[in-house]
């Protein structure tokens, strides 16, 4: 389905192109692209990267992994953003969001419930969470399987609403906007709550002492996250069972992951299952997953896969701080998107390459960062 509706894209942005004057005279020029170097180059070592890997590691698995972490990179990464304007993939996004978190209201009363024949059951049971004061609450169930993708898109959505909604003062974005906040209030996820607050305290910042203050919280604040993960890890002297216990599993997770990048540093383990690999190192029984993006990168690609990655999302941060010059408040919203992005990938291992929907929320908040995307 997912590789349908790119096609389907695919088609409309050829079809729709001015220079476009039918099949039978296509040419590679008819595909509308906004590319910037920043971005490219990062992203084309690490399709090399998953290109090495898929012949050291063959598998159909792998082919079909590589011709979706490429063929679907490349179009939200370089398409998207030249066919649909800032203001239109945002406006859909905070919609989208707001329509799940109508579905999922109905979860909070009933266990579950049937609309056209599917039946929406409960992913989570009721939980007491610090959000809620100690108050027993119901996790919404929506149209996912994971209840991470519902936290992400009703997170991702408040953000796009609220800046649609300042751009346009449209009522309709602004109710967007609370739906999808009550959605990430209901959610009770950590990560996405956590990016929230982080993007909202940058804009206020921004929006009180302008792009110098930007700058300033953004490189605290990632010097604070990267001093407490040092200090979790028993690198810098402090707190560390506090730190540990804040993150939980993730800190067995993220050894685990080191250790087998360590295994195989250099070109690493290939397209293959990552939580696999990872478990041959956990010394525990379950693990569910890398919990870490850039870590997982390292796994997949090795030091030239992982750094790539890192390349990508700090050239990504740096072009969308210097949209912030523009003065608008999608510029602003573009930049709070990419480092929502970056923070909620410290502790989930989803990365921008995918067919899940963080991948292509994710994707897409780092497309539009790029400068003159023709909107």
């Amino acid at each position: 389905m997912v590789i349908g509706a790119y096609g389907m894209f695919l088609v409309i942005a050829v079809t729709t192109h001015d220079d476009f004057r039918g099949f039978r005279e296509y040419r590679w020029s008819n595909i509308p692209v906004q590319v910037h170097r920043a971005l490219l180059y990062p992203t084309v070592v690490l399709w090399v990267v998953f290109a090495a890997g898929l012949v050291l590691n063959p598998s159909m698995r792998a082919l079909l992994r590589f011709s979706a972490f490429v063929g679907l990179s490349a179009i939200t990464l370089f398409v998207m953003p030249a066919v649909v304007s800032r203001e239109h993939a945002f406006t859909a996004v905070g919609v989208v969001g707001a329509g799940c978190v109508l579905l999922a209201l109905p979860s909070i009363i009933w266990p579950e419930y049937t609309i056209a024949g599917v039946e929406i059951a409960r992913v989570l049971d009721s939980q007491r969470s610090e959000f809620t004061l100690g108050i027993i609450q119901r996790t919404p169930a929506s149209i996912f399987d994971v209840i991470s993708y519902f936290r992400i898109l009703a997170t991702f959505g408040a953000v796009c609403a609220a800046g649609v909604a300042a751009h346009t003062r449209s009522p309709w974005m602004v109710a967007a906007c609370a739906l999808n906040l009550f959605g990430v209030f209901l959610g009770l996820g950590r990560a996405s709550i956590l990016a929230f607050v982080i993007a909202a305290a940058l804009a206020v910042g921004y929006l009180l002492a302008g792009r110098t203050a930007l700058a300033g919280m953004t490189i605290a604040g990632t010097l604070v996250t990267a001093s407490g993960l040092a200090v979790a890890f028993g690198f810098l002297p402090g707190p560390t069972v506090l730190f540990q216990s804040v993150l939980g599993p993730r800190v067995g997770f993220w050894t685990a992951t080191y250790e087998a990048f360590a295994a195989r540093p250099v070109l690493g383990w290939g397209l293959a299952d990552t939580a696999a690999i990872v478990h041959d190192f956990y010394p525990g029984e379950t693990l569910t997953g890398t919990h870490n993006s850039y870590l997982r990168l390292f796994v997949v690609g090795g030091i030239v896969g992982g750094v790539a990655y890192l390349v990508l999302s700090m050239s990504a941060l740096v072009l969308a701080f210097r949209r912030v010059c523009e003065q608008t408040p999608l510029a602003l919203t573009t930049f709070c998107l990419v480092i929502m992005a970056l923070v909620i990938q410290l502790f989930t291992g989803g990365t921008i390459f995918g067919t899940n929907l963080s991948s292509v929320l994710w994707a897409l908040s780092l497309a539009y960062a790029q400068p003159a995307m023709g909107d």
